[in-house]
């Protein structure tokens, strides 16, 4: 197994190297600076120190005996790209911008999607703000103090990180908000919305698709994994045409934490869109007027 560690090691040197040759790195950095409260806090920044906590699957995949069993013997799914199926929950946040409709992924992460659902259909939400808001990165709600620095979960002792291989920060990701590594997640969400992928992760997945068929580790039974189980084109390819914040998902953050996807929207990133766009206070990524959920309505999707 070490060889194939070593292997992709060699893989993700060479991409981490790339991004050396673009100073471009501080885009990044500067929203991690930004987000120094209740998250989500952007990963290690690019560039220089661009360090994929990925470049040892074998390690990684370990560390959760989920996963593991997942990826054994076929690839990760990308499951934001499925289509809709018939009689699915879908939820509606109505805005005083318009509705922004989203799916859920309990099969991944089922603890944050019943946190969402649960508080959703007890009335929390409605009348809270999108107190943060950065166009370009994401638009952020559900604190009810609307301040970044309050609420809780439904679950007594806490809610901690779900990880899947299976669902990512693209371009209309629903995932949680944290404070930090260790620390449980409450009633905070964001919606990504950024477009385009910092110039080093853009090169660095376009490198990860011309190695899609190099072994990047070996499961203790004899199967191989891939760097097409891991990374499926279609995910590349996602990140790469409609861009998102990649270094959010938990297998790019500087100690393997990262934030939990529970959700995607399906319609109304324009609506996402045109609230990140919104007049916000100098220093500061709180709009100036309110950003408004009146409520959150259920439906069930019918094709």
């Amino acid at each position: 197994m070490k060889k194939y560690i070593i292997m992709l090691a060699m893989l993700l040197a060479f991409g981490s190297c790339a991004g050396k040759q673009d100073d471009n790195a501080g885009n990044t950095q500067a929203i991690e600076s930004e987000m120094s409260t209740m998250g989500p806090l952007a990963g290690e920044a690019m560039g220089e120190q661009f360090r994929p906590t990925i470049r040892e699957i074998g390690e990684v995949v370990a560390l959760d005996g989920t996963i593991y069993e997942r990826l054994r013997g076929k690839s990760a799914e990308v499951l934001q790209l499925t289509p809709l199926v018939q009689g699915e929950e879908l939820a509606v946040l109505h805005t005083n911008h318009g509705d922004i409709t989203i799916r859920f992924f309990p099969q991944e992460a089922p603890l944050a999607v019943e946190n969402f659902i649960t508080l959703a259909k007890d009335g929390f939400y409605d009348g809270l703000i999108f107190h943060r808001v950065m166009e370009n990165f994401m638009i952020q709600g559900g604190c009810p103090n609307g301040l970044g620095n309050g609420g809780q979960s439904i679950y007594e002792d806490g809610l901690g990180l779900e990880r899947s291989f299976n669902v990512h920060h693209f371009r209309g990701a629903l995932a949680t908000a944290h404070r930090g590594p260790g620390r449980t997640i409450g009633s905070q969400f964001y919606i990504v919305q950024n477009s385009e992928l910092d110039p080093n992760m853009d090169r660095y997945y376009r490198f990860l698709m011309e190695k899609q068929d190099e072994i990047a580790g070996e499961f203790s039974d004899g199967e191989h994994i891939y760097v097409k189980d891991v990374y499926p084109a279609a995910m590349l390819e996602q990140f790469l045409t409609y861009g998102g914040t990649p270094w959010l998902d938990w297998q790019w953050s500087n100690n393997g934490y990262g934030h939990t996807v529970f959700g995607h929207v399906v319609s109304g990133l324009d609506v996402v869109d045109e609230i990140a766009q919104v007049p916000v206070e100098q220093g500061s990524s709180r709009p100036y007027e309110n950003v408004v959920i009146d409520s959150v309505s259920f439906v069930r999707y019918e094709e």
